[in-house]
């Protein structure tokens, strides 16, 4: 149903949306552990979603976000060349002129004006500045959605809202959503520039024009070097341009009455190369490169698009989905050799911790006794209680390369400020990092809010949720 990673995530994140509102039952979860072991946490979320969906019946629910928003792409589009077919004959001031540089404001002002401010947004970061109207119309429609949600009755309803919602907040929100918005405004001025050019090719086809210009406070030689100026990169591509004797003569007022009628079909000619020339050199030229770039940033924006593992929904979801990635066992010392679980005898966990790794103790309860048998001696780096013990193991990590680091932990206590920074020190020269979490015996309760905050904690101290895992110490 989907193709790309991004599309899955999209997917996924619809059914989290879904399920904060109505849990949804599903008939095989069950069995994802035992008959999708070599898969990861992402690719068992994926095939939960796609079973929900056959459940359940969803995919006209899912996919309605994405009609609607293009019924209003076709309409924005409409309206944009609508625009700038109306551009173009307000424009002209009466059936046989055209003041040359009036055309040029009306298709090409706004346009450059608008092109600034958007590479002025992307350089500062600035989102208000990168897609404007539809920047604010992407944020207002999401919490409207959750809003009418929240006061309406009907489950489907409230489903399908909670579907739209996931599918705006993963389109425009975040850096996929600067470029998607920064992508469809391109689009839409090219569409504007695309329809004044061809409507003006059409009518320069079928009608003679004069050209002329005017001003009231500006000088004249001010418009002649804008036109040698704007004429360089003209010339180059190859247009023909009007020459500073022919800009000057086109001045409103310059000539008697009659004598425009007496500009030869040549000058004619240049005037409309002139005007064709700098529509597509200043206007459309410029929009299609800040669109292809958008498009590339786009892509890779939804290829780089993660999932929030570390929220609560998620850590839930790790924990009935995949018991052999979550669970693991530390047989104590005060125990007969180290034996291996019965679980883990059937096939091994998909993340197993590295044998390279190094093991390190964060204020452990006193009941639980470090290191166990299980941990190699040479791989153990000692357990903090105090500044001092601190202290000797960070030395010892700087004065030797520890790739792989592992910090255990006891689940039973909350985690605070101290433990993180006690935490993000022992993992700050580590290019694999593992939080450990130990409970004294296998049907000890952890809390979901403190499961939670120690997902917060890893979060912060840069620990992938994959490496968050819980053992046993019996």
């Amino acid at each position: 149903m989907a193709s790309s990673n991004f599309d899955k995530r999209l997917l996924i994140e619809q059914i989290r949306y879904m399920e904060t509102e109505h849990p949804l039952a599903c008939d095989t979860e069950e069995h994802f552990s035992d008959h999708n072991i070599h898969k990861d946490f992402e690719d068992r979320l994926w095939l939960r979603a796609q079973r929900l969906v056959e459940q359940h019946d969803l995919s006209l629910m899912l996919g309605r976000a994405a009609r609607l928003s293009r019924y209003g792409k076709i309409l924005v589009i409409f309206v944009a060349a609508l625009l700038g077919a109306l551009g173009s004959i307000y424009a002209i001031t009466d059936s046989h002129t055209i003041n040359i540089y009036w055309l040029l404001l009306v298709l090409l002002g706004f346009n450059l004006l608008s092109m600034l401010l958007w590479l002025t947004g992307i350089g500062l970061n600035i989102e208000s500045l990168t897609s404007g109207m539809l920047a604010r119309l992407t944020s207002w429609l999401p919490e409207h959605l959750k809003s009418r949600s929240q006061t309406n009755d009907n489950g489907n309803n409230k489903n399908s809202m909670q579907a739209d919602r996931a599918w705006l907040d993963c389109h425009f929100s975040g850096a996929v959503g600067k470029w998607q918005l920064s992508k469809m405004s391109h689009q839409l001025w090219l569409v504007y520039l695309f329809t004044g050019l061809v409507f003006l090719v059409l009518l320069l086809m079928v009608r003679q024009y004069d050209f002329v210009w005017g001003t009231t406070l500006l000088s004249d030689s001010l418009f002649i070097k804008m036109t040698d100026v704007l004429s360089v990169p003209l010339n180059i591509l190859g247009f023909a341009t009007p020459s500073a004797d022919l800009v000057h003569e086109t001045r409103i007022g310059s000539l008697p009455s009659d004598a425009a009628q007496t500009l030869s079909a040549e000058h004619r000619y240049h005037w409309a190369q002139f005007l064709l020339g700098s529509l597509l050199c200043f206007g459309i030229v410029p929009r299609i490169l800040l669109w292809s770039w958008s498009v590339m940033m786009s892509r890779r924006a939804q290829n780089l698009f993660t999932l929030d593992y570390y929220l609560p929904y998620y850590i839930n979801l790790r924990q009935r989905l995949m018991p052999l990635a979550s669970h693991g066992e530390i047989v104590d010392a005060d125990t007969s050799p180290p034996v291996i679980s019965e679980t883990q005898l059937k096939t091994p966990a998909p993340h197993a911790l590295p044998v390279e790794t190094q093991w390190v103790a964060v204020e452990l309860d006193d009941n639980m006794s470090w290191p166990p048998t299980s941990i190699n001696v040479a791989n153990d780096l000692g357990q903090v209680i105090n500044r001092e013990s601190l202290t000797k193991i960070l030395q010892r990590l700087q004065s030797n390369a520890h790739p792989v680091i592992a910090v255990a932990v006891s689940s039973a206590r909350s985690p605070d400020r101290g433990v993180q920074r006690t935490i993000a020190s022992l993992m700050s020269n580590s290019a694999q990092r593992w939080l450990v979490l130990l409970k004294e015996h296998e049907d000890e309760p952890v809390s979901s809010t403190r499961l939670a905050a120690w997902y917060r904690l890893a979060e912060a101290c840069d620990v992938p949720a994959d490496h968050v895992i819980t053992m046993v110490m019996v």
